[in-house]
């Protein structure tokens, strides 16, 4: 496997074990967001799609069942802010896909804007049903008007969280 698999499962194995409410989840998606922003460091390497499909798709294998594995023990625990009902709705491994497309995509698109907010965006939404706020703010207080204070979820983030819970607890099991 690729050494830079290799580091982004290392650390994701010790990051993610870490992870046991969801302030500690918010705080691995930060960590997330800040490798991904750094184009040599090893997540950001290892999410190029460059080299053989099959390292590549055993890579992305096991940083999703770290992932589930991590999404089913938070709902075990109740340590996260998903609801009592929704969190029985809610399924690691399906969440686990939407954190990794999230993780593409949004380097994907923050690479071409060269601004991590498409990045912090699309994990926050991926997220949203674990965590009653994102990770960060949408924007900063100084990009406009409608800009949020650090921590707080805009009116249109809130629906939209709800709205993602929503439609994970329809997915088929």
């Amino acid at each position: 496997m690729k050494d830079h698999f290799a580091q982004v499962l290392a650390r994701e194995r010790a990051g993610l074990a870490a992870v046991t409410d969801g302030p500690t989840l918010a705080g691995w998606s930060r960590g997330v967001v800040d490798e991904l922003s750094a184009p040599q460091s090893p997540y950001a390497l290892a999410l190029r799609p460059t080299g053989e499909v099959t390292d590549r798709a055993d890579f992305l294998d096991r940083w999703r069942e770290l992932i589930a594995e991590t999404v089913d023990r938070l709902l075990r625990s109740g340590a996260t802010s998903a609801t009592a009902g929704a969190s029985g709705d809610i399924d690691g491994d399906r969440t686990a896909v939407l954190v990794l497309a999230a993780l593409h995509g949004g380097s994907i698109l923050s690479q071409l804007a060269q601004d991590p907010w498409p990045l912090i965006a699309a994990l926050d939404l991926a997220l949203a049903p674990l965590l009653a706020v994102p990770a960060r703010p949408a924007r900063s207080a100084t990009d406009g008007p409608d800009a949020q204070p650090a921590g707080t979820m805009s009116p249109a983030a809130a629906r939209s969280a709800a709205a993602t819970r929503e439609a994970i607890s329809t997915f088929p099991s």
